[in-house]
């Protein structure tokens, strides 16, 4: 068996933006990462101006700013008429209003960053191709054994693993309450003028991105209403028809993805009953899976970990103290991003009545369209300590809980 401090469960970019802010901070943590280095799929990741501002700390602003792509603004219209019922100011306005710019980035590129970083500090450990089958509290500690049987004996445990993360279940609740959601992702035709463009029915919803090449990418969000038609329709066809009763341009933007299978299937989760249990803790989509109608689930993950990372470094590694503050800091903000995104899902795919009302208030001059895209509501900056004088590695200070 082999013994660690702080272990971490990741997939994606979870785990290892985890490592790296519990790093920052002093501490020692290995990595069971589910992925390989090269896995990743062909998304966009969106980077607001609180999650930039946290990943500043560990030095990688600047490479993803300058490797995304910044929109001048956002349009959203009606997917079966065209109809613009909303428009967002983001490029210099965000800045001017925020600090930082609200950008695009490629899942590859943040993907490769994140593995360079933790490759290059000597406190972080990652075993590629890991995943966990089972997860054993102890009391004292927390045992994780792997799907090749190895067995690991750690301190802390923290699932950043996804949905389907093996913490999950250790801190009850947590189920679905919606229906599934699936989004196709695909490239496509660039937007023009440098345009972030949505698109929305009742069982619909586009985005038309750039990708910083020149080239476009799409996403295609699918509201499943009934699993039986789902399956006796095929989700080619399904897919297929529901694009057919929407607008030229929809069709030329979305067209690639017709036919391709989803690369995840979303639902809304009610938060859990606890954030924390002894020596486990769960961030990003492990705490809270998304709805993908914000694009808020990259930036949800940045939080969490930076906030975790603050925690462990204001309780000088202590663990229960550590994890008791980050399940207080992040919990209402965490249930309010994702609760945030199933509102917007509801007035994407609103119909009749409610779609009306939704279309007059958009259009009203009252509504604040930058900030609603932007995420004003995430939390200022929490008070930190002055850095540690012994550098970048600085010391693991006490595991005890």
């Amino acid at each position: 068996m082999v013994a660690v401090p702080l272990l971490v469960l990741g997939s994606r970019f979870s785990g290892l933006v985890t490592a790296l802010f519990l790093a920052h901070q002093g501490f020692p943590v290995h990595v069971l990462e589910r992925d390989r280095p090269e896995d990743v799929d062909p998304g966009l990741a969106v980077l607001t101006p609180s999650t930039l501002g946290e990943l500043a700390g560990l030095g990688l602003a600047d490479a993803l700013t300058a490797a995304g792509w910044e929109p001048r603004r956002l349009a959203h219209a009606d997917a079966g008429s065209g109809t613009v019922l909303r428009v967002a100011e983001l490029g210099a306005a965000v800045r001017a209003r925020y600090g930082r710019p609200y950008v695009l980035v490629p899942h590859a590129v943040l993907r490769a960053l994140l593995v360079s970083a933790c490759a290059a500090d000597e406190m972080v450990t990652v075993e590629w191709g890991r995943r966990a089958a089972a997860v054993e509290d102890v009391g004292d500690a927390v045992v994780v054994t792997d799907e090749s049987g190895a067995r690991f004996r750690a301190e802390a445990l923290v699932g950043a693993d996804g949905p389907a993360s093996r913490v999950r279940p250790h801190l009850g609740g947590g189920h679905p309450v919606t229906g599934p959601y699936l989004l196709h992702r695909a490239p496509g035709p660039a937007p023009p003028d440098d345009l972030l463009r949505l698109w929305s029915s009742p069982s619909l919803h586009v985005t038309q991105s750039r990708v910083p090449d020149g080239t476009g990418h799409v996403s295609v969000t699918v509201r499943v209403d009934a699993l039986d038609d789902l399956h006796r329709e095929g989700v080619a066809a399904l897919l297929g028809r529901l694009l057919g009763a929407t607008a030229p341009e929809v069709r030329a933007a979305a067209g690639q993805a017709v036919g391709t299978a989803p690369t995840h299937v979303h639902r809304h989760h009610a938060p859990l009953q606890r954030g924390t249990r002894h020596r486990m803790t769960v961030v990003g989509g492990a705490a809270q899976p998304m709805l993908p109608h914000t694009a808020q689930a990259v930036a949800l993950e940045v939080l969490d970990a930076a906030a975790l990372g603050r925690a462990f470094d204001h309780a000088d590694g202590r663990i229960v103290p550590a994890l008791d503050e980050y399940a207080r800091v992040r919990a209402a903000p965490r249930a309010a991003t994702a609760g945030r995104a199933l509102d917007f899902a509801i007035l994407f795919h609103a119909e009749g009545l409610l779609r009306r009302m939704r279309d007059r208030l958009w259009r009203a001059e009252v509504v604040d369209a930058t900030a609603a895209v932007v995420d004003a509501a995430d939390p200022g900056p929490v008070p930190t300590r002055p850095p540690r004088a012994e550098g970048p590695g600085g010391p693991a200070g006490p595991m005890a809980g």
